[in-house]
């Protein structure tokens, strides 16, 4: 099957193995952290207010563990403001098909409000499911920081119902 006709029934464009987003430099704004905690229902105090953190020994507010969404959502815009396409569409994304799999954050260190972060998402491959039914992808962001490194590994998948 050709791309363009895989493309036509929301197959995903499996020669994009490997392919990365440009680099993205986001700052991890109070606000944003904020905002975010408190949609998702976050009552560590750690996590809301800079005192605590900071009585806890941390320099400022700790991100939610789940936070790297929403700078990969971040990501993409910028990305996307670039001229560049996000992952979800250079894969060929069909959205009237597509679900959520897995996600999963792999931490080597926490994000506080105030780092100054690097973004970067990558395709890592395909598989089908279901009997042909379903097709994955598996996308994977990471999260570092210039002085501490790797932060967070994203990974997560989506799922193209075919049938």
């Amino acid at each position: 099957m050709t791309n363009s006709v895989a493309n036509e029934i929301g197959i995903f464009d499996r020669s994009t193995v490997g392919a990365r987003t440009s680099p993205v430099l986001i700052t991890v704004e109070r606000g944003s952290v904020d905002f975010f905690a408190k949609t998702i229902g976050e009552t560590g105090s750690i996590h809301l207010y800079k005192g605590a953190a900071h009585e806890a020994g941390f320099p400022d507010v700790v991100a939610p563990i789940t936070y790297p969404i929403a700078l990969s959502m971040l990501a993409n815009q910028v990305v996307a403001s670039r001229g560049e396409k996000p992952l979800f569409e250079r894969i060929g994304s069909d959205f009237s098909r597509l679900l959520h799999g897995e996600e999963r954050y792999d931490y080597a260190d926490l994000i506080y409000v105030g780092d100054n972060v690097v973004v970067q998402s990558e395709v890592l491959g395909f598989a089908d499911i279901k009997g042909g039914a379903m097709e994955v992808a598996s996308l994977k962001t990471t999260i570092t920081h210039s002085e501490r490194g790797l932060l967070v590994t994203m990974t997560s998948t989506a799922i193209h119902r075919l049938q």
